[in-house]
């Protein structure tokens, strides 16, 4: 039965690589968040006006699959949260209310880095391949640039449901460290499903 771990933070924070390390780990399966927005993106393009609307669209029906099969593992979640964008505070609590809803367990896990080492890590052989959309080295770049200027991502000090959160620095620590922390913050939530 799916549970949800939700990785949040800016932009190369390291979400994917945490989630992928997290899943080797547990076995549960990591939905990072540009399977469903960069295929929108390719058909309709980034600056598309429902652009926001489909992606969250397609990411509802497939949690809600993923909901209803007993034997789903679980569910690792990447998002980048901009705090002061109501819609994004609107739509984690409208995923958080799926699960609860069907008695599934929801935990938040915020990554931080600073904007030097998040440049720096636009251009690894592993975001390339993960995420396509970041090819263009220099304009992920200049985005991060732009991000954060304009969006706080993140929580500081002020996360909705602090009893289900926990902030991991990935400047000091690597994504397999950083999976063995969440275990170690939630064991319960893993007991059935950890593979190593």
């Amino acid at each position: 039965m799916a549970d949800l771990i939700v990785i949040f933070g800016p932009g190369a924070v390291g979400k994917a690589s945490v989630g992928q390390a997290l899943a080797e780990k547990t076995g549960f399966r990591l939905f990072h968040n540009h399977l469903t927005t960069d295929p929108v993106a390719q058909l309709l393009g980034w600056d598309h006006p429902q652009f926001q609307d489909l992606s969250w669209s397609l990411r509802m029906q497939l949690f809600r699959a993923a909901l209803a099969d007993q034997s789903h593992p679980g569910v690792i979640f990447t998002f980048v949260w901009a705090f002061n964008v109501a819609e994004d505070g609107e739509q984690m609590a409208e995923l958080r209310e799926l699960f609860l809803s069907h008695s599934r367990r929801v935990r938040f896990v915020e990554l931080s880095a600073d904007l030097a080492t998040r440049m720096a890590r636009e251009g690894t052989p592993q975001r390339l391949q993960m995420k396509p959309a970041k090819r263009d080295v220099e304009w992920a770049r200049n985005y991060l640039l732009h991000a954060a200027e304009h969006y706080q991502d993140q929580s500081l000090g002020q996360f909705p449901w602090p009893d289900d959160w926990m902030l991991i620095d990935t400047e000091q620590c690597q994504p397999a460290q950083a999976a063995e922390r969440i275990i170690a913050q939630w064991p319960a939530l893993f007991a059935a499903t950890e593979t190593a």
